[in-house]
């Protein structure tokens, strides 16, 4: 199991004079692959230190941050759109035990959600708090900075091409 994060991302996020932001990233992961291969990882290891991934891709529970987030964003939705399939199952959630009033929940979001289908689809993501499933992470607000994090669970994976994104607003 490795930790990677997206090389030289820091814990600023854009908003608005409302203090409103959309977080959008693209795990595409043959591109990074390819990158690897031509000495240009798009990945850094937890320290910050560009590093690449195996040939086979990320491995069976790897963790990805997909966006780093600072303290006082407060999370209202998101989703991931599955553009080409993958392997197997991911969970969505938070790999540090200190940096959200949720604490360390890996599949807080969603869990086990597969990204094995042929076709584009949108995963629905759960609500937490009440139970309804509804395509969005629910209200939860980071009291110091930390990341929402993807776990690969059960397959190397090196064919996945999504879409993941995150609403919120900065409130502190």
């Amino acid at each position: 199991m490795a930790t990677y994060q997206w090389y030289k991302q820091g814990y600023a996020v854009p908003y608005n004079a409302f203090g409103m932001v959309v977080l959008r990233k693209k795990l595409d992961v043959p591109a990074i692959l390819v990158s690897d291969l031509a000495g240009y990882s798009p990945l850094a290891d937890t320290n910050g230190h560009r590093v690449a991934l195996a040939t086979t891709g990320f491995a069976i529970n790897d963790v990805l941050n997909i966006f780093k987030v600072p303290a006082g964003f407060h999370v209202i939705g998101g989703g991931v759109r599955i553009s080409t399939a993958g392997t197997d199952h991911i969970d969505i959630g938070v790999q540090s035990t200190t940096e959200t009033k949720a604490g360390k929940d890996v599949n807080y979001w969603l869990a086990s959600a597969p990204i094995s289908s042929t076709t584009t689809t949108e995963v629905a993501l759960f609500d937490h708090a009440d139970g309804n499933a509804f395509n969005a992470f629910y209200q939860d607000c980071y009291i110091t900075d930390g990341s929402i994090d993807v776990v690969f669970l059960t397959s190397v994976e090196a064919a996945l091409i999504a879409d993941f994104w995150v609403v919120g607003a900065k409130v502190f």
